[in-house]
């Protein structure tokens, strides 16, 4: 039988080789991406978690107040999942890259020596803030950035399972017109056109997709005309860079109107790197991923919790 996880497997190679014939420069990365893809579509196939508990009530209002559902480090995670992916990524993992291997290694000898641990381990990966890693492994030699990329790597597929079970719970609102996400918090790793030029944004945490407004920066929500611009990339007319003059922020986006089949938007987020060093030579900032609206909380300030009491 067919299922969920086959059809992101043949778009994940379809369009990996769309990238390979278009995109010839980031060759290096294309049998690693396409590995990592596949097992993590595979893996969120067979998760086992529990839908979070959450007030129906809540939702409604959390929303209706310009609020995510959850914030980063309250999604369940399928910690026997993400063991899964980080043993099998090792074979994707091209031999030399030594700062890759170097994470891999490091991550995998803390989570086999403090197995009491592990979901203390896990879940320092989803706080935005570092934390003490040296409690469980030597981070002197480590790149922290691949480490980082290397274990949310592993918890994706909890995140976006989480992700998808809530909006198929309670469905989005037309109305959600944040530059954030509404599950996380967010701010979108890519945005994309569709349809009659609705601007859309791809959460860089959960996968998300949701609507913006056509003018509109995701990081301050300026929406100014004067002070928002964008520039093209020659020879590439699907793609540009849109930027924000007030908060130096830019994000990248497709116009994925005209082409023939939608994009993967993992892959695109690596198949267009070239896309953010012309614009840091342009002086435009990539912002963090947690949106400062959302993760810039008053000291002392707890945000209130969708979780019931029960469970």
């Amino acid at each position: 039988m067919k299922t969920q996880a086959d059809d992101v497997i043949a778009t994940i190679k379809q369009q990996g080789a769309r990238a390979k014939s278009e995109k010839p420069a980031y060759g290096e990365l294309y049998p690693f991406l396409e590995g990592l893809f596949v097992i993590q579509a595979q893996v969120k196939d067979s998760l086992n978690l529990d839908s979070p508990d959450l007030l129906p009530d809540l939702v409604n209002m959390k929303w209706a107040e310009g609020s995510p559902l959850l914030r980063r480090w309250e999604f369940p995670l399928d910690l026997k999942a993400a063991a899964m992916v980080l043993a099998r990524v090792k074979d994707v993992i091209p031999e030399s890259n030594h700062p890759f291997l170097n994470a891999y290694a490091a991550l995998s000898k803390a989570l086999d020596r403090h197995p009491e641990q592990d979901e203390a381990i896990w879940r320092s990966f989803l706080e935005h803030e570092l934390e003490p890693w040296e409690e469980w492994m030597d981070i002197q030699e480590l790149d922290i950035s691949i480490l980082l990329f290397l274990a949310r790597s592993c918890l994706r597929p909890s995140l976006e399972w989480v992700a998808e079970d809530l909006l198929t719970r309670y469905p989005l609102p037309a109305s959600w017109l944040k530059g954030y996400c509404p599950i996380c918090g967010s701010l979108p790793a890519l945005l994309f056109l569709r349809g009659e030029g609705e601007r859309m944004a791809y959460c860089s945490w959960c996968g998300t997709t949701w609507g913006l407004h056509r003018l509109q920066c995701p990081t301050c929500d300026n929406r100014y005309h004067e002070s928002l611009g964008y520039f093209d990339v020659e020879g590439e007319p699907y793609y540009r860079v849109h930027y924000c003059r007030l908060c130096k922020s830019y994000f990248k986006l497709i116009d994925t109107r005209e082409l023939l089949n939608f994009p993967y938007l993992p892959l695109e987020e690596w198949t267009t790197l070239h896309l953010d060093l012309l614009a840091r030579q342009e002086g435009w900032q990539m912002p963090a991923s947690p949106s400062p609206a959302i993760y810039a909380e008053p000291p002392g300030e707890e945000p209130q919790s969708v979780f019931s009491d029960e469970g």
